[in-house]
C-alpha cells in the first residue's frame, strides 16, 4: 500500500512540483493551500506524513502543528510532520521542535528530488 503524504503549501507552483515528484516516486499525495484546509483534511483522511509550510494564509504552520499535536485522537496527533519552509531562523526551528515537529527542511536548500530522498529516508527509518 502506498504511503500517503499531505502537503500544506500556499505557493501553487511549489505545491504542485512537490506533489508531482513525490507521486512519481510512488507516493499518494494530497496538496492543500492553507492551514485551515490542512487541519480539516487531516481530520478526515489518514496520512503517513505531513509536509507543512510555516508561512500560510489563514493559519500559520506553527499553529497547525500546535493544533495537530494537542488533538485528542492519538493517530492524528502522532502523524509525523516535517516543516518545509524558506524560514531558517533558529528561534522558529526551536519552537517547532518543542511543539513536536519531526523534521525541518529548508526549501531553498533542497531540490525537489532531494525532498523525495528525504521522504524515502524517513519512511525507511520509520519501518525499523
Amino acid at each position: 500500500m502506498k504511503k500517503k503524504i499531505l502537503i500544506i503549501e500556499d505557493e501553487i507552483f511549489i505545491r504542485e512540483l512537490y506533489q508531482k515528484v513525490l507521486e512519481g516516486a510512488g507516493y499518494e499525495v494530497v496538496g492543500v493551500q492553507d492551514g485551515i484546509e490542512g487541519l480539516d483534511i487531516v481530520k478526515k483522511q489518514k496520512f503517513d506524513l505531513i509536509l507543512l509550510d510555516i508561512m500560510l494564509p489563514k493559519m500559520t504552520g506553527i499553529d497547525v502543528l500546535k493544533e495537530i499535536r494537542k488533538d485528542e485522537d492519538e493517530k492524528l496527533k502522532n502523524i509525523p510532520i516535517y516543516l518545509l519552509t524558506n524560514l531558517g531562523q533558529e528561534s522558529i526551528i526551536k519552537e517547532a521542535f518543542k511543539i513536536g515537529a519531526d523534521g525541518y527542511l529548508l526549501k531553498a536548500k533542497y531540490l525537489p528530488n532531494q525532498i523525495v530522498t528525504e521522504v524515502d529516508a524517513f519512511f525507511k527509518k520509520d519501518t525499523h
